[in-house]
């Protein structure tokens, strides 16, 4: 009678799956933080190219608000020499042509457009939530508000323009102009052609309409000018808030 012998696996100790288990865990924590890491770092990454460009844009904003406030001077500057002539010369038939080239420049200055590049991207994208530095996604929105109650007001800044713009046409006798029009209607020329008249005949009964209205288009453009210049001074100070805090030259 034949006995076979048996061959037993021995079994694993109980440590040596905790270990496996241990092993198991350690390797799929590090990848999950390897993972996080590298979404943290190409966040960060996105975060600093924004602000990057950010910058620009509000250099970009101060640049051109600028070159806006001396027109806007020039404007509230005509607008008080039409109420000095009109004091010292009250319902004239005539006017000297250089009084006719003032009038006309109450009607205009400068309508201002940000560059709004990446706010808008930072809006659409979802990038506002990289921005983790509150004072500088506080102080972005803040400025973003800004320009939004300037849209809201700047269709009727316009209109405001148009309005003085007719009523500025409906003074002058067109005939004294049609030499003027022919040559160049409102081209480089035309003020300079209007000056070189000695006077230009004028509709007295719009005169009053037209000062009433200057009255408040003078206080509209001050007030749109210091809408702008605490618009400068907010874009120049986030400018240097972003510089600082993301230690960019």
């Amino acid at each position: 009678m034949e006995v076979h012998a048996h061959t037993h696996t021995p079994r694993k100790k109980w440590t040596h799956y905790l270990w496996e288990f241990l092993m198991l865990f350690l390797a799929v924590f590090c990848g999950f933080l390897a993972e996080n890491y590298r979404e943290h770092y190409v966040d960060r990454e996105k975060e600093r190219q924004y602000m990057e460009s950010m910058v620009k844009d509000l250099q970009r904003d101060t640049a051109f608000l600028k070159t806006g406030f001396s027109r806007k001077e020039e404007r509230i500057k005509a607008i008080d020499s039409v109420f000095d002539f009109f004091e010292l010369h009250q319902e004239p038939d005539e006017i000297p042509g250089y009084m006719a080239v003032v009038m006309k420049r109450t009607s205009w200055d400068r309508i201002y457009d940000r560059s709004s590049g990446t706010i808008n991207q930072l809006k659409n994208a979802g990038g506002l939530r990289l921005i983790k530095n509150k004072n500088v996604s506080d102080s972005i929105a803040t400025y973003d508000l800004l320009w939004e109650r300037d849209n809201f007001w700047k269709q009727n800044y316009i209109t405001l323009q148009q309005i003085n713009l007719s009523l500025t046409e409906k003074i002058f006798n067109p005939y004294d102009f049609l030499h003027i029009y022919r040559a160049a209607v409102n081209g480089p020329g035309t003020a300079s052609s209007l000056r070189q008249l000695a006077l230009v005949r004028i509709n007295t009964a719009s005169i009053d309409e037209f000062l009433n209205f200057l009255s408040r288009q003078k206080a509209w453009t001050l007030q749109d000018y210091q809408f702008y210049k605490n618009m400068n001074e907010s874009a120049a100070r986030l400018i240097e808030l972003i510089k600082k805090e993301y230690h960019f030259e």
